[in-house]
């Protein structure tokens, strides 16, 4: 029977209004937790007789085989992420709160998020289960060694001088394999290979297991739709539990033949990857999904209508329960080869019209953008992005993304296939462990310690070297070169410390194979797990992220030192006065505050600061990207901060450029907020200075859209406003190539729109969607500290809106 014949239409729209209903509902995720009870109850009775790998991979079958699953009304997709996340894990949430917050350094807090009682089927979650698991995996060794680290750390990490972490997710698998010709084939491949390396051989045993764990839970997933097929009353509901019950016998183990197949062969084949790394497997992302599912509806032969609903059902498994914040899954359409070619198809407009039709807050949506960008493209993204609270996607600039991925290593034959891994990280899909998240570098902290000869501003505690340890004069700072010369020497210092805890962090999370998600990152090529330290990388690609807070901040303060030894400045106080002004949080300091803070600032356009802002991200950049990690391989600077310039903030002491203490820094390569004062255009040719092929990790730029601006514009006008905002940001002008701004993303929005919002969320029955960095947000669910010290603030109309 015809897929059209099954799948209405008007009843999958339906369908979509009844799930998002039903999610709403669902507060209390406890499917993580009956996994690591059947993880837990299993390991107890293997032991320690199998290898690591082997011991993930029995885990990850035993949860495949009994944890309970569901089907509910108006699934037309078997699987859920539910059962991979915990509540409300994540900073940004909406009980975050900026006193309170000191970072994930508590590896088991997320069992606090567990309301006991809850049941899934007729399996209860108790208190006795939560505390039964939480004593036992904070144990396991992986556990035991990032508490030994963050003991290490101690007051630098709690002050966010620094952070790290082992990071779990922030990959993006390469299925497409899987879903041409199944399981099976790769079973018999891996066989194959494990003839041909049988050093190996425990390995390949260990992805073959858990490839079959993939079956098995589509099996369970086809036999429950039997069921309830059988017991369903209304014939088209029972067509629908049919074609989910024939679909998931098929799929993964065979490959598919349509894109109804091939998007719950996806579906399962995610579910299981997420399982692997539950709790909280955050920032998997998908890549290109126009390119990945286009040859499937070529073959499907159905309506491009029903090709939207289908996609929108896609997208609406990602959702988890009520929970719409960080989970960075992003999902990419559009783009180009490296000879400027587009490769937009039919299903990238479809994806976009699905995108369009579903404003929800999960799953993020990015796009590629190049100079040959049809203009077809604009007008589809200018449908949605224009409207009041509706999602608008990252923009990514394929020319200076390719020259970065070129300056990391990236073979030009790979560079089409970069994606966004979570929130903006470029990484080569199903060849590069990118560890993106790794490490967190606060160069205003640095700043502090520096200024004040070791010492926090905030607690007072000694979080560096003192300048006599460091061999240096009691007063070091003599001019402006010997100042910046002594905050570099005290940053090489503390970027060592941060790299030693981040490469501890790496091999703790080797101590946990992923041989599923490995396979689909090139292990089933080379018998090597993409977290294995020891015996090479299991990718093609393998980094260690660094993501780098508070450049405007920091070059602004060096710019008002350069102030202080300017001869020509006049300027009546000296840097010690300064100094002490810091340490006093300008309290009896008003005038000299008043006077940094007009000394010119990044984003003006004007040489004197800007110079600053560019040659910090230089040194920085250069001194990041020298860093090893255990694989022997480079570091990638990644100058963004997805809301981690508000907490870092919290932990910096007052700063020369007027800034007071605990005040938040500056968002990713965006100039200090209300500091940028000469428009936006201005802000933007400050910012093309900036080194973009040396941020190998990424980049983050925010900026905004008056509404008033687009008002009374017909659709043709706003896509025409749209490419005309892009081509002036990424240099597409006729005479530019496209060096310009590597990303942006934009919030739609006037500051006094999202202000009502914050305080009247019950005047507004739809989603509300506001970018945050990378991520998507629901602006009536955010935390105050969040919009309102955060998001509307730099919704600044002097520099950062058109």
């Amino acid at each position: 029977m015809a897929l059209e014949e099954i799948l209405d239409i008007e009843r999958l729209k339906e369908y979509l209004d009844l799930t998002i209903k039903r999610n709403a509902e669902k507060h209390n995720l406890i499917g993580w937790v009956l996994a690591k009870d059947i993880q837990r109850r299993k390991l107890l009775e293997i032991g320690d007789k199998y290898s690591p790998a082997m011991t993930q991979a029995i885990l990850l079958e035993s949860v495949c085989e009994h944890l309970p699953i569901f089907i509910e009304a108006g699934q037309i997709f078997a699987g859920t992420e539910e059962d991979a996340f915990s509540a409300s894990y994540a900073l940004i949430n909406p009980a975050f709160r900026i006193e309170s917050f000191e970072g994930y350094n508590d590896e088991m807090a997320f069992y606090d998020d567990v309301k006991p009682g809850g049941k899934i089927a007729d399996i209860k979650v108790t208190g006795q289960m939560v505390e039964n698991n939480r004593k036992f995996w904070s144990k396991h060794p992986s556990v035991a060694k990032i508490k030994d680290i963050y003991k290490e750390t101690g007051n630098q990490t709690k002050e966010a001088l620094y952070f790290v972490e082992r990071v779990t997710g922030h990959t993006i698998p390469g299925f497409e394999d899987a879903l041409e010709k199944g399981l099976e084939y790769e079973i018999t491949r891996l066989k194959q290979q494990k003839n041909k390396y049988p050093a190996k051989s425990d390995y390949f045993n260990s992805m073959i297991e858990t490839l079959k764990s993939a079956i098995i839970l589509a099996e369970r997933y086809g036999k429950l739709a039997g069921q309830k097929s059988k017991q369903e009353g209304n014939p088209t509901r029972k067509k629908e539990l049919q074609l989910i019950e024939k679909t998931c016998f098929k799929v993964p183990r065979q490959g598919a033949e349509n894109l109804y197949e091939a998007l719950q062969s996806y579906i399962l084949l995610w579910q299981v990857m997420n399982l692997e790394q539950l709790p909280n497997p955050y920032a998997f992302s998908v890549g290109n999904l126009d390119r990945i599912i286009q040859p499937y509806y070529k073959r499907s032969k159905i309506s491009k209508k029903l090709a939207v609903q289908l996609i929108r059902h896609f997208l609406a498994f990602f959702e988890v329960g009520d929970r719409d914040w960080a989970i960075s899954q992003n999902i990419m359409v559009g783009g180009s080869d490296v000879k400027g070619n587009d490769l937009s198809g039919d299903m990238t407009y479809i994806i976009l019209e699905a995108y369009q039709q579903s404003n929800r807050p999960q799953p993020n949506f990015s796009v590629k953008i190049h100079p040959h960008t049809p203009f077809e493209f604009y007008r589809a993204i200018s449908k949605f992005m224009f409207n009041f609270g509706h999602s608008s996607p990252s923009f990514l600039n394929d020319v200076v993304v390719f020259s970065a991925l070129k300056k990391k290593g990236i073979t030009e034959e790979d560079l089409k296939e970069y994606a966004i891994a979570g929130c903006q990280e470029p990484l080569i899909k199903g060849k590069e462990n990118g560890n993106t998240t790794n490490s967190w570098l606060n160069l205003a902290k640095v700043l502090e310690i520096t200024l004040n000869n070791g010492y926090s501003l905030i607690s007072g505690e000694k979080l560096g070297p003192s300048y006599r340890e460091l061999g240096l004069e009691e007063n070091p700072f003599g001019s402006f070169r010997e100042t910046k010369k002594i905050y570099y020497l005290y940053l090489d210092y503390f970027i060592e410390k941060m790299v030693k805890a981040a490469n501890e962090c790496t091999e703790a999370l080797s101590l946990l194979p992923v041989p599923f998600a490995s396979f689909f990152m090139g292990a089933g090529e080379t018998g090597i797990d993409m977290r294995d330290c020891n015996n090479g990388p299991g990718t093609k690609y393998n980094a260690s992220g660094c993501l780098i807070h508070g450049l405007g901040t920091t070059a602004d303060s060096l710019a008002v030192i350069k102030y202080f030894f300017d001869t020509n400045s006049k300027i009546e106080f000296s840097l010690s006065d300064l100094i002490t002004a810091l340490k006093r949080n300008f309290e009896g300091f008003e005038g000299l505050q008043n006077i940094v803070q007009k000394v010119p600032k990044f984003g003006n356009n004007i040489p004197y600061a800007d110079k600053e802002a560019v040659e910090l991200e230089k040194i920085v950049s250069e001194k990041i990207n020298r860093q090893k990690n255990p694989f022997g391989k480079n570091f990638a600077a990644d100058w963004s901060s997805p809301s981690t310039n508000l907490l870092y903030g919290y932990w910096t002491g007052a700063t020369p450029d007027g800034r007071g203490a605990r005040e938040d820094l500056s968002f990713g390569l965006d100039p200090s907020t209300g500091m940028a004062a000469g428009g936006l255009l201005t802000r933007i040719l400050s910012q093309s200075k900036l080194d973009y092929e040396i941020m190998t990790g990424g980049s983050a730029v925010a900026m905004s859209v008056n509404p008033d601006n687009i008002r009374g514009m017909n659709l043709k006008q706003k896509a025409q406003y749209l490419k005309d905002i892009i081509s002036a940001i990424f240099n597409y002008s006729a005479e530019g190539k496209g060096q310009g701004l590597g990303y942006v993303y934009f919030n739609v929005f006037s500051s006094e729109q999202l202000l009502d919002v914050a305080e009247h969320p019950e005047k507004y029955p739809y989603p509300v969607i506001v970018r945050i960095h990378g991520q998507y947000g629901d602006a009536r669910k955010l935390s105050p500290d969040i919009l309102k010290k955060d998001i509307i603030p730099r919704l600044d109309p002097g520099s950062v809106s058109f």
